[in-house]
C-alpha cells in the first residue's frame, strides 16, 4: 500500500477548508503588520523578506506572514498537480468567494484609514 502525498490525501472540500483557514491566517498577520497585500509589488516584497512594506513593526508576525504566503503558494501548486489547473482554479475561486464577504471590506477599510497623505 502506498501512501499518497500532498493534496491527494484530501478531498476538494477538505482542501477548500484548509485553504480558507490558511488565507484567514495570512489576513490576520497582514492586519497585525499593516501590510497592504493587494497593492502592486507587496507580495514580492514580503516573500523577499522586505519588512519595509509593514505599517507596523512586528518582526515575528511578519516572518509568520511570509511563511504562510509560501505555504499558500505551495498548496496552490499541489492543487494544480493533483487535480489539474481547471479544478484547482475552481477550488481557489470557491475559497475567494467564501472569504470575500468576511474580509474584503474590512481589510480595505482598515488599510484606507492608514494610507499616507489621507
Amino acid at each position: 500500500m502506498s501512501e499518497k502525498l500532498g493534496a491527494e490525501r484530501h478531498t476538494p472540500d477538505e482542501l477548500t477548508q484548509e485553504l480558507e483557514a490558511l488565507d484567514m491566517e495570512i489576513v490576520r498577520h497582514a492586519v497585525i503588520c499593516q501590510v497592504r497585500l493587494f497593492d502592486p509589488g507587496v507580495l514580492d516584497n514580503v516573500l523577499n523578506n522586505n519588512a519595509l512594506v509593514c505599517g507596523e513593526d512586528h518582526p515575528t508576525a511578519f516572518q509568520s506572514l511570509r511563511g504562510l504566503l509560501y505555504l499558500h503558494f505551495e498548496l496552490h501548486r499541489q492543487l494544480a498537480e493533483t487535480y489539474g489547473q481547471a479544478d484547482a482554479s475552481e477550488i481557489i475561486q470557491r475559497v475567494r468567494q467564501h472569504l470575500l464577504p468576511r474580509i474584503g471590506e474590512q481589510l480595505e477599510s482598515l488599510f484606507n484609514r492608514h494610507r499616507p497623505g489621507s
